[in-house]
């Protein structure tokens, strides 16, 4: 019966009812909505495509902050450039009190770069496929 008064639970929180465009399609769908965000499939699509992009960004961030850490006085050394990590060789962070030793013309060139990167990528204000355009080793292709 398909009427509207059945109730389909969701997967995930079986005393709420299934949200109407999280409907198991999507990969690692499983119902979890309990404040209605994705109320219409663009929406919908708008945040899948958030999530991708900051999930990658984070995958990026806990591979490069151990490597900053291994390799940065080896590249510092050979560039000429003054070493920038804090004592005992951590990168400058929040946690650390670092951040204010970095140079705000490093901030200003990481921003514009990232700005540029979203503008080219065209996923400012457009729903995209899942990979954004991203795939460098062809691994889509068969």
């Amino acid at each position: 019966d398909k009427s509207p008064d059945t109730f389909v639970p969701s997967a995930s929180l079986p005393f709420l009812p299934r949200p109407q465009h999280l409907d198991g399609t999507l990969a690692g769908d499983r119902g979890f909505d309990p404040f209605n965000f994705a109320s219409d499939p663009t929406t919908l699509l708008k945040y899948r495509n958030s999530e991708l992009k900051h999930a990658r960004l984070a995958m990026l961030a806990a591979v490069g902050w151990p490597m900053a850490e291994l390799f940065h006085n080896q590249l510092a050394e050979s560039w000429n450039l003054p070493m920038a990590l804090n004592l005992h060789d951590r990168v400058p962070s929040v946690l650390n009190g670092g951040l204010g030793n970095v140079s705000p013309i490093f901030w200003i060139a990481a921003l514009a770069s990232a700005a540029l990167v979203e503008t080219f990528s065209g996923a400012v204000g457009e729903i995209q496929s899942a990979n954004l355009g991203f795939d460098p080793l062809r691994l889509s292709q068969n």
